[in-house]
């Protein structure tokens, strides 16, 4: 469906009302908005020179700074399509997504990988196959955009008003469950987002923010671009480290904050909180990881002078929904708001129609503020439907006065036993617990009721009052039985991505690597079997196994000298029974087992009994055998006699993780 909206370029918006005043200010530099603008137009005017025309796609790659902001108002204004690439990504990431969107500049930053490698810049060019002459440094010690190229007379945008429903830049999914999608956002579209913003905010936004989230993220430029569009000053820290937000807090006089709930949570043990953050800070926007309502409350107390609202939204639409300033308490940290203005948000029923208030279903909405689509995808794969509602894989309803919460991702549903579970009640009710800081709950694959709820935590006294069953029976009391997770474990911190979001595809698989090491646990109290195979009665039958069983000795641990006398071992004892002893017993059985401590290799078969031990030798081999194994006993499996060979580790050995790693590679 082709968008209507009012024409809005991003350099109408731009406050020009007071040249002198602080636009930007920060770890990665300072300037005036006058300032600003003629860096803008100079390099805006170089952007074209060096070929830049409408449509061109200009990565832009690097940590929050001044340069940052001036290059992205720049390209747009050249014409050109900004792509906004995650400063933490290494050059050859970094490179499939430009040569997935077709990127043919590159205006390159301070960032991760130029902190590594100078060059990275030119590493990144070669491998996405861009040109030297399409590339700009534009790292703050090397230049200052808002000073070096200046503009004696202002140039016209590259696109006029009627464009300005195009593609203006591109902003990159975080990937976390899957890979990245390149999102198309146009210059109408954040223009709305922002007037939406200022328009829910009014009169309790004030002079400056600190945007504590990277600007190619959608929270951390929408943000800036808002606060821009009325003349106040952004503050770009250097990281999100509460030491750092304290010091850049405390120095600018910040009044406003953007951040996720991570960040905010971080920040309020850091020293010299309440002296130096809590008197500065008033108005505080969580999106993106937002905060339960438990953790809600207890940073309305903690920010003692400050409100926090909620926004909710996508890379694909920001925000849908937002509190305001002045909504009760209950509403903020219970609700992600209503709908902002312009937009239509209802409750899918997943056949077409809508559900009622009060009805679970998936949220879509419709409105000029959403992207142009998936660069690349085809329409089947896009998620805005024919009729123009994008489909935001957020389960969620509509309370009685028309505030939306949310219920979870439709793909975090868990089916246990054919039982749909919904992660968020199950942390809901744990973020209600004491001394539990942060829940989330996720799904593991089981054998017999198809998905397990399994549980991960952190705590506010770092895990001195951690005790899985307690928790479970509090649980007990407040879900159903069958919503109790399997197993619960306990977190110093979770995993977050660059943006300050759950990295929930690391916490997944750190989940699952710890559940396989229970069962590996469980599986070792019996010891596992890697080997089990009859050996025919032939010396020529032999050699595969005496192979493998030296093979198996130095993958497991043991120094080559020493895999070399335990397959000797293995081999005596074979050839002594098949050659000599037992030449009519007929075949012999050979099973190789792990245990937590050794490895055993055992023999049997019909034979009458035969033995070597420590206190008697009936055996030729007797010798060779004692040097190389650490004990040799005899169990009577069924009446009959089984001859075992254990071999202790070698070293610091873990024969966990040697299973783990092998469970691992045969998965893969």
């Amino acid at each position: 469906m082709e968008k209507q909206t009012k024409p809005a370029l991003l350099s109408k918006r731009l406050c020009r009302d007071f040249p002198g005043r602080p636009a930007v200010v920060g770890s990665g530099g300072s300037c005036t908005y006058e300032a600003m603008e003629t860096g803008i137009l100079g390099l805006s005017r170089v952007l074209r020179e060096m070929g830049v025309q409408k449509g061109s796609k200009v990565a832009l790659w690097g940590y929050n700074s001044v340069n940052w902001l001036i290059a992205f108002f720049a390209i747009v204004r050249a014409g050109g399509i900004a792509v906004l690439l995650n400063y933490s990504m290494s050059c050859a990431d970094a490179a499939e997504l430009l040569t997935m969107t077709e990127t043919a500049f590159l205006l390159c930053g301070d960032n991760g990988a130029t902190k590594k490698d100078a060059n990275a810049m030119r590493t990144l060019a070669a491998l996405a196959d861009i040109p030297q002459e399409h590339c700009l440094d534009i790292r703050p010690a090397a230049l200052d955009l808002s000073r070096h190229f200046r503009e004696e007379a202002e140039q016209p945008d590259a696109r006029d008003e009627s464009e300005a429903n195009e593609t203006a830049f591109i902003i990159f999914t975080s990937g976390t469950t899957s890979r990245p999608k390149a999102v198309k956002i146009s210059q109408s579209a954040l223009s709305i987002d922002a007037e939406a913003f200022n328009g829910n905010s009014g009169e309790y936004a004030g002079r400056s923010v600190c945007v504590a989230v990277p600007l190619f993220h959608i929270l951390g430029l929408l943000m800036s671009y808002a606060y821009l569009c009325r003349g106040a000053t952004v503050c770009l820290p250097a990281n999100y480290k509460p030491d750092t937000l304290v010091r850049e807090i405390d120095a600018n006089r910040v009044s406003d904050m953007a951040a996720v709930g991570a960040v905010y949570l971080a920040l309020a043990e850091a020293e010299g909180f309440e002296e130096r953050v809590v008197p500065n800070l008033h108005l505080c926007m969580i999106a993106g990881g937002m905060s339960t309502p438990v953790q809600m409350m207890r940073l309305e107390l903690q920010y003692a002078n400050a409100t926090f609202i909620n926004m909710y939204g996508q890379s694909e639409a920001a925000p849908l929904t937002m509190v305001s300033p002045c909504d009760l308490v209950e509403k903020r940290a219970q609700t992600v708001g209503r709908a902002v203005e312009g937009l239509d948000i209802r409750i899918s029923d997943g056949k077409g129609g809508f559900l009622p208030q009060g009805g679970i279903g998936e949220v879509v909405a419709r409105g000029d503020n959403l992207m142009n689509g998936y660069h690349g995808l085809p329409r089947e794969k896009q998620p805005i439907d024919d009729a123009g509602w994008l489909h935001t894989g957020d389960l969620g309803y509509f309370d009685e006065d028309g505030y939306l919460h949310l219920s979870g991702r439709i793909k975090d549903v868990i089916i246990r036993g054919g039982e749909n579970i919904s992660p968020s009640e199950i942390e809901s009710a744990l973020n209600r617990m004491d001394n539990i800081r942060e829940a989330k709950v996720m799904g593991a694959p089981h054998p017999i009721y198809g998905e397990s709820v399994e549980a991960c935590v952190t705590m506010t006294d770092g895990g001195a009052s951690f005790d899985q069953e307690a928790i479970k029976a509090a649980l007990r009391s407040m879900v159903a039985r069958f919503k109790v997770p399997s197993h619960i474990f306990l977190y110093d911190r979770f995993p977050l991505n660059v943006n300050g979001k759950l990295d929930q595809r690391s916490l997944h698989a750190d989940m699952l690597t710890r559940l396989k090491r229970l069962a590996v646990d469980e599986e070792l109290a019996g010891g596992v079997t890697v080997f089990d195979l009859v050996v025919k009665n032939s010396g020529y039958a032999i050699v595969p196994v005496t192979s493998l069983v030296e093979e198996l000795a130095s993958s497991v641990g043991f120094g080559r000298r020493r895999a070399l006398q335990i397959r000797l071992a293995v081999e005596e004892m074979l050839t002594e029974r098949i050659m000599d002893a037992y030449s009519a017993a007929g075949n012999i059985r050979v099973k190789i087992t792990l245990m937590p401590e050794w490895m055993r290799v055992a023999f049997s078969d019909d034979g009458a009994e035969y033995f070597i031990d420590k206190c008697r030798d009936t055996s030729m081999s007797a010798q060779i055998i004692l040097k190389a194994v650490s004990d040799f006993h005899t169990d009577y499996a069924g009446g009959k006699p089984v001859y075992c060979m254990d071999f202790l580790y070698e070293g610091e050995f873990s024969v966990q993780e040697f299973l783990m790693k092998s469970k691992e590679e045969t998965e893969a």
